[in-house]
């Protein structure tokens, strides 16, 4: 029978302990983890929700060295909060705006009409409160800098593909030391939005596009990325990376990735390419 290796990305043995002793499997200790190893035949969803850990299988015929390059959604990803939510909410346009969001990330809006509509809405707001929201509500999400210092550490790019605008993923490459980016460039004239985006919107295919554009230029294959985001309109690029992971991701996604982060964070990917 064959032996399945399953990642407890936490540090508590005791929690490792019991998710063995649940599937009869052999403990390993890892410098930032555990492994179990077991022949028993498991379902990991179970396995999460009743130890309210983060599991996933270390897949042992995939070749994690050769992944290249990592590509990460922004909003709600690398950071916290959704930018244009918040952009909405110092204006007292949160209602409007967040319902959108919610539905486009759920999958149930098209993502570049629900971002023109919420655009739209905010036809008039002045860009400092573009600055408002980066200075007292973005915050990386735990994780995010540990995870991106270790992927250059050994020597994988790093690039950033929101949905969101292009003032704010600026501000997070810069922050965490990014190497590329993409998003929306969003109309502005007298200092204050239009309610329109300038070019095509950066949706599930866009990002897809970004990774494919990446790859050639880079030299690599799809093979050798690894796409990270949390709802609906990450889901094409999920498709086509090597390695896919959802972080707190929204059910949508989580059904088409090879890796779940749903407790912990985003340095739990880290895990993946232990060698100790």
């Amino acid at each position: 029978m064959t032996i399945q290796t399953l990642i407890v990305h936490d540090h508590n043995i005791e929690t490792a302990k019991k998710v063995a002793l649940n599937i009869n499997g052999e403990l390993e200790a890892r410098k930032s983890h555990y492994r179990v190893h077991t022949k028993s035949n498991f379902e990991i969803e179970n396995l999460r929700s009743h130890h309210s850990v983060d599991l996933n299988i270390f897949d042992q015929g995939f070749d994690y060295d050769n992944i290249k390059l990592m590509v990460s959604d922004m909003d709600s990803t690398l950071i916290s909060i959704e930018t244009i939510d918040e952009v909405a909410r110092q204006v007292g346009l949160s209602n409007e705006v967040s319902f959108i969001t919610e539905e486009a990330m759920q999958g149930q809006l098209d993502f570049s009409e629900s971002f023109k509509k919420r655009l739209s809405i905010l036809k008039g707001v002045g860009t400092e409160s573009f600055n408002e929201v980066y200075k007292n509500k973005m915050e990386l999400n735990p994780g995010a800098s540990e995870l991106v210092k270790f992927l250059k550490s050994i020597k994988i790019k790093t690039a950033l593909v929101s949905g969101g605008i292009n003032f704010f993923a600026e501000k997070v490459k810069d922050v965490l030391g990014i190497d590329t980016y993409r998003a929306n460039d969003v109309e502005i004239k007298n200092e204050a939005l239009t309610g329109k985006v300038l070019g095509a919107v950066v949706d599930a295919k866009a990002k897809a596009n970004y990774i494919e554009e990446l790859c050639n230029y880079y030299g690599l294959s799809p093979k050798q990325v690894i796409a990270i985001g949390d709802g609906a309109n990450d889901l094409e690029m999920m498709k086509l990376a090597g390695l896919s992971a959802a972080y707190h991701g929204k059910p949508i996604l989580k059904k088409s990735c090879n890796i779940q982060i749903n407790f912990g964070g985003l340095d739990s990917l880290i895990d993946f390419f232990d060698k100790s």
